[in-house]
């Protein structure tokens, strides 16, 4: 029987050949043992660990609260009577002195009013002067005097009355500031409890924000703090309020810090950042990568006993920065565990590989490079 093979066949024949001789050929070869230059276990039994020592400092630490300026004080003047807008002295943005007449309404007949209660009144006076002298001679019993000190009374609150009413008529300024906002203009007819114009002072003016519950019992009123502007501007006061109960919604304390204005110009709401120092403090900088937690849940991170067995040390972050954290909790000078802290229990003896006898081998090996080069 004769067979036929087609290149086709030839070509997967060829292929299996090539397939089943590699295979055989990776068999026979001898497997090339790895050998870690740095074994984790030691030749003794103790695991490698490299490990720093770090050197504590005094740090100040900046209570940072996010915040905006704000004006010391802020009225909205509202009528008090029904009337017509007759004259508007002051426009928005405008500066005012306290009693500046701003908004001046129609008192249609109130001084006319004043004026009829004010000769009522003098005339009530008299008589009730006159009523005084003839109950002395006997021609006045008791209740026409009562009868005339009634008249007089009723006198008096006319005219204050009529007086309140007349002076409800020209909205004035309470005190310095500016005009933010005039809500009516002339010859709107407005009635009780309209807006009429809103009054800012900023003389002094103040940064505003809330201050986390876990840094409010460190600040106190009186307190020294500056606030950097979304302009770029630094800016220093005092603390001058700080709630002694926080926010239920955010569990926040609202903070106000008071600047020192003699210009009296400033805007509300720019953003700012507010911080106060607090007292310096003992404490190190290390990376955030070191940080572990315990089985309690507390943070910290391993270190080593003048013994070599592995500790916990727990810590609080003091502040953070771009380069790394300061934390407190720790001897000023400790020994902690870089490298390797995942691998290791607590109260286990390690031997240690310090940073700094590491970092020396390298320059030592490196110069002696060099000089062979020479």
């Amino acid at each position: 029987m004769t067979i036929h093979l087609n290149r086709g066949h030839i070509l997967a024949l060829l292929l299996t050949f090539i397939l089943a001789s590699w295979l055989i050929i990776g068999l026979s070869s001898e497997t090339e043992e790895y050998i870690n230059p740095r074994p984790l276990v030691m030749d003794h039994g103790l695991r490698k660990v490299q490990v720093e020592r770090i050197q504590g400092s005094l740090t100040e630490r900046l209570i940072t609260v996010s915040g905006k300026t704000a004006a010391n004080r802020s009225v909205e003047l509202k009528s008090e009577i029904r009337s017509k807008v007759k004259t508007v002295h002051k426009q928005k943005g405008e500066r005012v002195k306290k009693g500046d007449l701003i908004v001046e309404l129609d008192a249609r007949d109130w001084p006319a009013r004043v004026n009829q209660t004010k000769a009522s009144l003098r005339q009530y006076k008299l008589e009730f002067e006159s009523a005084k002298k003839l109950i002395k001679k006997g021609l006045y019993n008791e209740a026409q005097l009562a009868q005339a000190e009634t008249a007089l009374a009723n006198a008096r609150a006319e005219l204050t009355n009529a007086q309140i009413n007349f002076a409800a008529s020209r909205i004035t300024a309470p005190f310095d500031g500016i005009v933010d906002q005039r809500y009516v203009e002339l010859g709107d007819y407005v009635k009780e409890n309209t807006s009429i114009v809103k009054i800012l002072d900023f003389s002094p003016y103040l940064v505003t924000g809330h201050v986390a519950e876990k840094d409010a019992s460190f600040i106190n009123i009186g307190d020294h703090a500056q606030a950097t502007l979304i302009t770029g501007d630094i800016i220093k006061g005092v603390i001058r309020f700080i709630a002694a109960e926080a926010d239920i919604q955010t569990r926040t304390f609202p903070i106000e810090m008071e600047v020192v204005n003699p210009s009296g110009s400033m805007t509300s709401g720019l953003t700012a950042k507010l911080q106060i120092p607090q007292p310096k403090q003992f404490a190190h900088k290390i990376s955030p990568a070191l940080l572990i937690l315990d089985d309690q849940g507390h943070l910290g991170l391993k270190g080593i006993t003048p013994d070599n067995k592995v500790i916990f040390h727990g810590i609080d972050i003091l502040k953070a920065e771009n380069t790394g954290i300061w934390i407190t909790g720790l001897e000023e000078q400790t020994q902690v565990i870089t490298v390797g802290q995942g691998f290791v229990d607590y109260g286990e003896e390690v031997t240690p590989v310090y940073k700094e006898a590491e970092a020396q081998q390298k320059d030592t090996t490196a110069n002696l490079a060099e000089t062979g080069q020479d």
